[in-house]
């Protein structure tokens, strides 16, 4: 072909598609004609009856607009949808998983594996009931409700009041009073709805969708009579093809076509995870809780007082500033306050007095026994210092904190001042937990030593300390009652402490 025959041949298929359009606009005002109750192509007219179809629909699901407004997520729909696929057992057993009877299953009982092991059986259980086509019925039903939802959703109000003005919003016994409107002003309307029209199953199990919404919402949200109106009122609508003929018609767009939006849900996994998320959360609550519940205890037994502070720069308020560039911080804040607290409180008061005495005053059968027994006092004091001197080190004033304040800074806008601020608070949170480890080892030697005493005290015949009359002599108090005193207060403050050293290691 020439270029010219190219030319004429690009103009006469232009000539032939608008004449196809002009044929196609034709045979839609055809069908428009036959179907002049809806609407008049005479001014291009909706007419009354068009607007009573959507009445109809309104009247029955707008009550249901407000009632389903959350309805979507609701994590109490998706339970009701899955119990309608199980046996009473089954649902029994999802039962036995709640936060409720999780915690009531585990209030009287001390130790909590077995419970433990019978919630992962029981998760196991669970998990194994959902099979692939069990899973994909579900998730059809639940898909169809959420498609249901769409449609009763749609603005039907809106559309309505431009064929009544006077129209009031809900209601349903008002006495309508539609008039004709030109088409244009509802086009946009009606592709809306054009585009939920086809995604609607008239087939569908309307009967068990309907017995879900009374289930979710204790109570009928559409009549059955009223919905079987609807759903004819729907076929209407696909009988006639009225609602696509005015579209085309009205945009003169014959290549108008629908795409409906068919979303699938997937929420039987997401129910699975919620059901085990919940069950491991309550576990770890109901542990936490205890562990809170056992600490306040020990502080009372301890200090008589669930609020400790005795460090100054080593807290929770220097943490707040390097949250806000680092996830990490001062990490043994509680323990090394409670330890602070223990060596001002008791080991350089009543804890020295009694090991002075013991220690300098006591004639020990061997030197051995006195000799564990004073190594591991002096220790404590030399670690006291040590933990006074870590605390102050961290002032603005000091070289370390100096440069810690410094590094916090400058983290912002230097890559290596961050990294440089975690060595450094890696470095420090290390020394504190080795002066946490010693201490409490220490500890527990001078707790060992004085249950000794104690015991050989008691004792019809001393074996390790001679002297206890003499000893006595020098006590206000019995010195039984001394030793055993300040050996609860050690034997408390240490099982305050591996609670820290269990999570550490």
């Amino acid at each position: 072909m020439s270029f010219i025959e190219k030319i004429l041949g690009i103009f006469a298929s232009m000539g032939d598609a608008d004449r196809d359009k002009k044929r196609f606009l034709k045979e839609i005002r055809k069908d428009l004609k036959k179907r002049g109750k809806y609407f008049r192509l005479k001014g291009n007219t909706a007419q009354p009856a068009l607007a009573k179809l959507f009445y109809e629909i309104y009247k029955e699901v707008g009550p249901a607009q407000v009632l389903l407004e959350s309805l979507q997520g609701s994590d109490a729909i998706k339970s009701i949808i899955i119990e309608k696929f199980l046996s009473p057992e089954q649902i029994q057993l999802l039962d036995n998983l709640s936060e409720e009877n999780i915690r009531s299953r585990c209030k009287n009982q001390k130790n909590l594996r077995e419970i433990k092991e019978q919630i992962k059986q029981e998760l196991i259980e669970i998990y194994s009931f959902f099979d692939l086509p069990l899973a994909r019925q579900i998730n059809e039903l639940y898909s169809s409700l959420m498609t249901l939802q769409e449609f009763i959703r749609f603005d039907y109000y809106f559309l309505l009041k431009k064929f009544d003005s006077m129209l009031p919003e809900r209601d349903y016994a008002y006495n309508t009073r539609f008039d004709g409107i030109n088409g244009e002003y509802i086009v946009d309307d009606l592709k809306d709805f054009d585009i939920i029209l086809p995604s609607i199953d008239l087939d569908a199990d309307w009967e068990r969708l309907l017995d879900i919404l009374a289930s979710y919402r204790d109570m009928e949200v559409i009549s059955r009579d009223g919905w079987k109106r609807v759903l004819a009122v729907l076929k209407e609508f696909r009988k006639t093809k009225i609602i696509k003929l005015m579209i085309m018609h009205l945009d003169e767009d014959i290549s108008y076509k629908v795409i409906p939006e068919h979303n699938s849900y997937e929420i039987v996994e997401d129910f699975l995870s919620s059901v085990k998320r919940t069950a491991e959360n309550t576990l770890m609550s109901i542990v936490g809780d205890r562990k809170k519940s056992q600490q306040d205890s020990l502080l009372m037994a301890v200090f008589g007082t669930t609020s400790v502070v005795r460090m100054k720069y080593y807290t929770e308020k220097s943490n707040m500033a390097f949250s806000k560039k680092i996830n990490m911080g001062y990490k043994y804040v509680e323990p090394m306050n409670y330890l602070k607290a223990f060596y001002l409180d008791y080991y350089k008061g009543p804890i020295r007095q009694v090991v002075d005495k013991l220690l300098i005053t006591g004639k020990w059968t061997t030197s051995l026994a006195s000799q564990q027994f004073s190594e591991a006092y002096h220790q404590l004091m030399s670690l006291s210092d040590d933990l006074l001197k870590f605390d102050n080190n961290l002032a603005d004033e000091t070289e370390l904190g100096g440069k810690l304040k410094r590094l916090t800074k400058a983290a912002d806008r230097d890559r290596n001042a961050l990294d440089a601020m975690s060595n450094v608070l890696k470095t420090i949170n290390a020394q504190g937990l080795s002066i946490i480890n010693d201490s409490v080892q220490n500890l527990f030697s001078i707790g060992k030593n004085l249950k000794r005493c104690i015991d050989d005290y008691k004792a019809p015949k001393h074996e390790l300390v001679v002297n206890w009359k003499e000893i006595e002599m020098m006590s206000e108090l019995p010195i039984v009652e001394e030793m055993s005193e300040i050996y609860k207060k050690i034997y408390y403050f240490l099982q305050l402490m591996q609670n820290y050293l269990k999570e550490e290691s």
